[in-house]
């Protein structure tokens, strides 16, 4: 995984199964790191993307604690 100060952008995605969420995190000359959590229940895309902002901020604050 590329140092947590080098990335400037996190990107959550829902995976397939609805269970696991990814991450991408973005540096300034576009390489990407990604990692990813399992959930322990399902999760409906619409809800998904309604919580988009605490997903990004999650995805912040698993970087960091890697730091």
């Amino acid at each position: 995984m590329m140092a947590a100060h080098a990335v400037v952008q996190v990107d959550p995605v829902l995976c397939e199964d609805g269970r696991t969420v990814g991450f991408y995190g973005w540096t300034d000359d576009n390489q990407a790191t990604f990692w990813t959590i399992s959930l322990p229940m399902m999760v409906e895309e619409d809800a998904f993307e309604d919580l988009l902002p605490a997903w990004r901020q999650l995805g912040w604050s698993l970087l960091m604690q890697q730091a």
